[in-house]
C-alpha cells in the first residue's frame, strides 16, 4: 500500500449513520400522509415547512450516499471520491470523513489524500493519524516547508509527534524522504525542535549521515531524561552510534540494558547476539538465546540470525549445532538447510553440503542452486551442472536459472557446457520462446550459424511482427551470410515496429554500410550511439566514418568506447584493423 492507514478504534460505523437517515425518514412518513388529510393550525404552518425542508434535505443526502456507494462498488474509489468527499464536507461526520480517506488511500491519489487528510484534521484537529497521513503525503512530494508546518501545528493541538520517527524507520532506505524529513526539522519551530520525537528522529538521521557522536549524545540524554518515552529505536541508535564509535563494550552493555527493558523484543535480541559474537563472546550469546523469553517464531529467526552472524566469523561448528538444535518448521526450513549447507560447505563436509543444499525450495531455491553451480566447479564436477539445474527448477522460472548457469559457464571458461545447458532446456521446454531465443543468440555467438537461423525462424513462425526477432535474424544473415538484401528486409521491418531499439538501428545503419550507403549508414549509426554508448555500436560508427575520411571522429568515437568496454571483442577487431597505433597509445595510457 502507497499509505498506511488504520481506523482508530473508536472510529464511528458509517452503517449506523446510514441506517439514521433511514429511520428519520420512516419516522416522517406517517406525518406526511396525515397532512394530505387534515388542514393544519395557522401557527403551524412555518413549523411545518421547516420540516419540510429537513425530510427533503434528509432524503437528498440518502440520495447522494446511495449513488456514491453504487459509484464506488461498480467504478472504483477514483470514480467514486468526489461523491464522498461532498457528503463528508457538508457532514462533518468523523466516521464517514475516515472512511472517505480510505477511499482515498485506496485510489492511491496524492491530491485526494492530501484533501482527505486536510478534511479530517480541520474536523479531528487532534487525530495523530490525520497529521500522519498528511506527512507522507507531503514526504513523498518533497515538501520540507509543509511538513515543518504540519508538525508546528500538531504541537499548538498537543499531538504528539511519534508518528515522525516511526515514519522515518519505514523509509530509512529512501535517500529523498531523508533529506526532506531532516530538512523539515531544521525548518520547523524551536519548540518543535525540542520535542522528544524529533529529537529522537533526529538521533537516528545524524547515525545514518555517519555523525556518530551527535547520534549518541542525543540517544542518551533522551535516555536519561526520565519525562521521555523510551522506545526501542531510542537505545539501538545509542548502540550502533557506540559501535561505530569502536566501544563495542558500551554498545553490548546498552543493548543488554534494553534486553532486560523489552525481553521479547527480537529487533532488541537479534543485534545483541551479534555483537556478543562479533565480540568473541559466541558461547554467551548462545547461552543468552537459550534463556529468552522470546515467542517461538522469534526465537526461531533469532536464532537463524544468529547462525549467519556465527558463520560470517568463522564458526561454522557453532553455527551447525544452533541450527541443529532447531524445529523443522516449514516456514523456517528452507532458510535452515540453506545455512546448514554452508557451515557443512566450511567444515569440510562438501557432499553433506551439497546433498543438503539440494534439499532447499522455495524462494531461496534459485540461490541453492547457484551456490551448489559453484561447489560443484571447485570439485571438478562441472559436468553436474546441467542436469542438477533442470532436474531442480520450477518451469516458470527455468529462463532466468539458465541464464545464470550459462553465464557462470562462460566465466568459467566452458562455453560448450553453456551450450548443452541451453539445448537441453529447449528440448525439455520446447514452447519456452525465451529459452530459444537464448539458444539461438548462443549458437551464433560459437559460429552456428546454421542452428541460429533454424531457431529464429523458428520463433518468426509463431511471432512474425517480434521486432527482437526479426532484428536477430537479419543481423544473423547480414554478418555471416551474403544474403544482405533478404536480411534488409527483415531489419527494416523490425524498424518499422520499433524505430526507438538502438540494436535494430544499429543493425539497419550496418547493413546500409554494407550496401555502400555510408552517409545513410552514419545517420542511423549515429542515431544508435545517442541512444546506447555500446561497443558493437561504437565499432561500426567509427568504421562508417572512418570511411569517409573522418577519422578525427572515428578516433574520438572509439576513444570513448574503449574506456567503457577495453575488452570487447569485435571493438578490439576493428581498431587493429584500421587503426593499431590507437590501441598502443591505450595501452600505454593505461600502465602511466
Amino acid at each position: 500500500m502507497l499509505f498506511g492507514f488504520t481506523p482508530s478504534s473508536a472510529q464511528r460505523s458509517t452503517a449506523s449513520y446510514t441506517r439514521a437517515k433511514w429511520w428519520l425518514v420512516s419516522f416522517c412518513l406517517p406525518f406526511l400522509f396525515a397532512c394530505s388529510q387534515t388542514r393544519l393550525p395557522e401557527s403551524n404552518v412555518f413549523q411545518e415547512t421547516a420540516n419540510d425542508q429537513t425530510q427533503r434535505h434528509e432524503e437528498s443526502q440518502i440520495s447522494d450516499l446511495l449513488k456514491a456507494e453504487f459509484t464506488l462498488q461498480r467504478e472504483g474509489p477514483n470514480k467514486a471520491y468526489d461523491n464522498f468527499y461532498s457528503i463528508a464536507q457538508e457532514s462533518k461526520d468523523p466516521a464517514f470523513i475516515e472512511r472517505l480517506v480510505r477511499i482515498a488511500v485506496a485510489s492511491r491519489n496524492k491530491v485526494y489524500i492530501e484533501q482527505s487528510a486536510d478534511l479530517w484534521r480541520s474536523v479531528e484537529p487532534t487525530s495523530e493519524q490525520a497529521y500522519s497521513l498528511a506527512m507522507q503525503v507531503y514526504a513523498q512530494g518533497e515538501r520540507p516547508n509543509d511538513i515543518a508546518k504540519l508538525l508546528d501545528t500538531a504541537m499548538l493541538n498537543h499531538v504528539p509527534l511519534r508518528f515522525f520517527p516511526l515514519y522515518l524507520e519505514d523509509n530509512v532506505r529512501d535517500s529523498q524522504v531523508m533529506d526532506t524529513l531532516e530538512s523539515a526539522i531544521k525548518m520547523a519551530s524551536p519548540l518543535t525542535q525540542k520535542n522528544q520525537f524529533i529529537r529522537l528522529s533526529q538521533a537516528h538521521l545524524w547515525l545514518l549521515s555517519g555523525q556518530y557522536e551527535q547520534a549518541r549524545q542525543q540517544a542518551n540524554a533522551l535516555i536519561e531524561d526520565p519525562s521521555t518515552e523510551k522506545s526501542e529505536a531510542l537505545y539501538l541508535i545509542l548502540a550502533y552510534s557506540e559501535k561505530n564509535q569502536n566501544q563495542l563494550d558500551k554498545a553490548i552493555s546498552t543493548l543488554t540494558t534494553a534486553n532486560q527493558t523489552y525481553p521479547q523484543s527480537v529487533n532488541i535480541l537479534s543485534p545483541l547476539l551479534n555483537l556478543l559474537v562479533e565480540n568473541e563472546q559466541a558461547q554467551t550469546a548462545i547461552k543468552l538465546l537459550d534463556n529468552t523469553s522470546l515467542s517461538e517464531d522469534d526465537k526461531l529467526q533469532a536464532c537463524l540470525n544468529l547462525a549467519r552472524t556465527l558463520l560470517e566469523y568463522k564458526q561454522p561448528d557453532l553455527a551447525f549445532n544452533v541450527l541443529n538444535g532447531l524445529p523443522q518448521q516449514r516456514a523456517f526450513r528452507n532458510q535452515i538447510y540453506y545455512l546448514q549447507a554452508i557451515a557443512l560447505d566450511e567444515l569440510g563436509r562438501h557432499n553433506d553440503a551439497i546433498e543438503r543444499m539440494n534439499q532447499v525450495h522455495g524462494t531461496l531455491q534459485s540461490s541453492a542452486t547457484n551456490q551448489m553451480a559453484l561447489w560443484l566447479y571447485e570439485q571438478g564436477r562441472q559436468k553436474d551442472i546441467n542436469d542438477l539445474v533442470l532436474t531442480r527448477t520450477n518451469r516458470e522460472y527455468l529462463p532466468e536459472q539458465v541464464t545464470t548457469i550459462s553465464q557462470l559457464h562462460q566465466e568459467k571458461g566452458q562455453p560448450m557446457l553453456a551450450y548443452d545447458l541451453l539445448t537441453k532446456a529447449v528440448d525439455l521446454f520446447p514452447e519456452s520462446d525465451e529459452l530459444r531465443y537464448q539458444k539461438s543468440l548462443f549458437a551464433e555467438h560459437l559460429g552456428y550459424w546454421d542452428i541460429t537461423l533454424e531457431e529464429l525462424n523458428n520463433l518468426l513462425e509463431k511471432h512474425p511482427n517480434n521486432a527482437q526477432y526479426l532484428n536477430a535474424l537479419g543481423y544473423t544473415l547480414l554478418t555471416r551470410t551474403d544474403q544482405l538484401d533478404k536480411a534488409m528486409i527483415y531489419i527494416e521491418r523490425a524498424y518499422e515496429l520499433s524505430d526507438d531499439d538502438p540494436a535494430i538501428i544499429d543493425s539497419l545503419g550496418w547493413g546500409m554500410f554494407l550496401k555502400g550507403e555510408y552517409e545513410q549508414s552514419s545517420y542511423y549509426l549515429e542515431k544508435a550511439w545517442s541512444i546506447l554508448q555500446d561497443a558493437e555500436i561504437a565499432a561500426h560508427y567509427g568504421e562508417s566514418l572512418w570511411r569517409q575520411r573522418h577519422y578525427d571522429q572515428a578516433l574520438s568515437i572509439w576513444k570513448t568506447a574503449l574506456q567503457q568496454s577495453p575488452n570487447a571483442t569485435i571493438l578490439l577487431d576493428t581498431i587493429k584493423r584500421l587503426s593499431p597505433s590507437l590501441l598502443e597509445n591505450h595501452q600505454q595510457d593505461e600502465n602511466s
